[in-house]
């Protein structure tokens, strides 16, 4: 009688649902860890062992243990009953750390080994993960908790997880999530859904901008029944979902619209700026040309003033003009460049100098030039080494013809 109260309790008969919209474990559906625990199961093998047998201690033995016997008895009851409680409050404490994702493709290795490969598709990932995505693609999320101890588990998963429509139905409407609830991260779900029997599912989706169980089912029930209750959750709570999407697309629509006008603004900036810049490099392209014109000019005038002084200066070096009557001067007939003629008597002892500082003191004269004979070709230059020359010594003669070659413009071609 004891044992069938128990079984009642434990495992109800009648199906649970509940279509509410309340979650009082939301926060703490999106706040699982990320490091979980599992226990595996280990068959501990080995060869033979020999137990030693106990000599017989005699009836002083076993009268002495007698009074011992409450204490052993005692003992043994106390960690019963410790180990019991740690193992119902804190079921994953000995098992050993695994991280959410192991525990998930632990139960699906499991899963497909005990009832095969047909069932609805498993996320793969954390619950918190599967949580974001649903409420990232605006989905709904089914949970399934597994419960290996459960006398309806195995039933469950054979008519239900494994129908064919079942599985089509699911992974046609929503995200489906599952784990063992004696894995960390099943324990930490179930922690936060405080499902009451099993089989458990839940249905959670995107409720007032949070993540909301909307609706769970609990115990067995056949496949119809499932199904027929997830398409009465899916179309009581598809409007709330249909206002999320057309909320979000319109958000979504709005900043779209927001950065192209921002785009917008900002090539408009990058044009005038660029006009702005191309504006202030002509500026200064033409200030720097002006100014360069006003240096070349003002350089200019400065040369000709220079020019002009030194024709000066030059013009009162000169020697005075000898009488044709002079048997030491010579008359010499000097031939511009653009034609003019020069003519003018030195003495044979005054200077070659002399003879350039004539030529450069006429206004139309090079500034830079060279005296040469064509008959025979000879060059009289002036350097260093004819500063103190003569005419004589130079081998001009009465009537010499010499032409000036200007040489200025060669020098002069770079900086203009």
């Amino acid at each position: 009688m004891k044992q069938k109260v128990l079984n009642q309790f434990f495992h109800p008969g009648q199906n649970l649902f509940e279509g509410s919209d309340e979650d009082s474990d939301d926060d703490q559906n999106e706040d699982v860890p990320t490091q979980n625990q599992v226990s595996p199961t280990t068959e501990v093998t080995g060869p033979p062992r020999t137990v030693a047998q106990r000599h017989n201690q005699g009836w002083l033995f076993w009268t002495l243990s007698i009074p011992f016997l409450p204490f052993r008895f005692a003992s043994s009851i106390v960690s019963d009953l410790l180990g019991f409680i740690v193992r119902l409050v804190w079921p994953t404490a000995f098992q050993a750390r695994t991280t959410p994702l192991e525990d998930v493709l632990q139960f699906k290795a499991e899963f497909e080994s005990d009832y095969g490969a047909v069932h609805p598709t498993f996320y793969q990932g954390s619950y918190s993960q599967a949580l974001n995505d649903a409420k990232r693609e605006l989905r709904f999320l089914l949970v399934y908790l597994h419960s290996p101890e459960h006398q309806d588990t195995q039933e469950f998963c054979r008519s239900t997880m494994t129908n064919e429509g079942f599985r089509e139905y699911v992974n046609g409407n929503m995200l489906f999530w599952a784990a063992n609830v004696n894995s960390t991260e099943g324990y930490k779900v179930s922690h936060a859904l405080r499902e009451a029997t099993y089989p458990f599912l839940a249905v959670i989706c995107l409720r007032d901008n949070r993540m909301t169980v909307v609706g769970r089912m609990e115990g067995l029930m056949n496949v119809d029944g499932y199904v027929a209750l997830l398409a009465r959750l899916i179309e009581d709570n598809e409007p709330a979902l249909v206002v999320a999407r057309a909320d979000r697309h319109e958000r979504t629509q709005t900043q779209q619209l927001r950065d192209e006008q921002d785009e917008a603004y900002y090539e408009s900036v990058r044009a005038d700026q660029e006009k702005e810049r191309k504006k202030r490099e002509e500026e200064d392209k033409k200030r720097l040309e002006e100014e360069s014109k006003r240096q070349k000019e003002e350089a200019k005038r400065n040369r000709a003033q220079s020019i002009a002084q030194d024709r000066l200066d030059r013009k009162l070096r000169i020697p005075e003009e000898p009488e044709s009557s002079d048997p030491d001067s010579v008359r010499v007939l000097i031939k511009m460049p653009n034609g003019k003629r020069l003519e003018r008597r030195f003495l044979k002892s005054h200077s070659l100098q002399a003879l350039y500082d004539f030529v450069f003191c006429d206004e139309e004269s090079p500034v830079e030039f060279v005296l040469v004979s064509n008959f025979p070709r000879k060059v009289y230059a002036m350097d260093c080494s004819s500063e103190d020359q003569t005419l004589g010594n130079a081998g001009i003669e009465a009537n010499a013809l010499l032409f000036v070659q200007n040489v200025e413009n060669d020098s002069d071609s770079d900086s203009d």
